[in-house]
């Protein structure tokens, strides 16, 4: 709820301030013109056109990683699948009663990741990140080195060390695929970036406004749909980077964590 509202006030800063500026620029437009005449405005495109190609760049990029983070975070989630069904069967390797003790602290550490991205989470507004359960996150590192600890234990036997040398590299796998879920829903451009987006979009506004001066009319519409494109522009780049927060999500997803649990006898 509170990074609904954090984005929703940004953009409509945004928007706001956008629609200011473009009357500003329309005003400021006309007064250059009112001084210098129609002529006088030709050597000015090149300039606009610069800054205007820059917006474009740098909102392209910024949108096409954007996508990339939020593939690589649903990669993640199957990764994490394939990682949690291998490291079962493996364990099965140990045989008899501690094989099934082993698969069954697997099944309780898999049930309890997946109900660490099913709880309602929110958003901490001064790291920027997403604020998970503490609880259930210590419930899950309590578990993971039980599971660990045991299969260890189990090692020294010398009828179980073939299994323990499939089964560890595969629990391995396992906690480095989550170590890298926790990574991605950190990692987000830097800040400065998101700054040069606000402040380059309030430009083009400004601009946008000054090259409006050369009709004879005020068009609303074309202010309003310049502004707004801008604005929803920027609303999904940041939505996107908070794929579980926002409107567009990846819970979808993450039936295929809960399907391998399901799965496992």
């Amino acid at each position: 709820m509170i990074f609904m509202l954090f984005a929703v006030a940004i953009a409509a800063v945004f928007f706001v301030g956008s629609l200011i500026l473009l009357r500003l620029g329309r005003h400021v437009g006309l007064q250059y013109r009112k001084r210098n005449g129609p002529e006088g405005a030709g050597g000015l495109a090149t300039a606009e056109g610069a800054i205007f190609g820059l917006m474009g760049l740098l909102l392209a990029f910024t949108i096409a990683g954007a996508l990339q983070r939020f593939d690589d975070r649903r990669q993640l989630v199957i990764q994490e699948a394939t990682a949690a069904t291998t490291a079962y069967d493996r364990l099965a390797l140990f045989g008899g009663d501690d094989g099934s003790r082993l698969q069954s602290s697997l099944k309780e550490y898999v049930r309890a990741r997946v109900d660490l991205y099913r709880m309602a989470h929110d958003f901490q507004l001064l790291p920027q990140a997403e604020d998970f359960s503490d609880q259930q996150e210590n419930k899950v590192l309590e578990l993971k080195n039980q599971l660990w600890d045991a299969a260890v234990a189990a090692c020294p036997q010398p009828n179980y060390r073939p299994a323990c040398a499939l089964s560890l590299p595969a629990l391995n796998s396992l906690f480095e695929v989550a170590r890298q879920r926790a990574g991605a829903a950190e990692k987000h451009p830097p800040q400065i970036i998101y700054f040069m987006l606000f402040g380059l979009g309030l430009g083009c506004s400004l601009l946008a406004g000054f090259g409006m001066a050369a009709s004879s009319g005020l068009s609303w519409i074309h202010m309003v749909l310049f502004a707004g494109t801008l604005t929803v522009a920027l609303y999904v780049v940041t939505d996107m980077e908070y794929p579980r927060l926002g409107l567009i999500r990846i819970e979808a997803f993450d039936h295929f964590l809960k399907d391998a649990c399901d799965q496992m006898r």
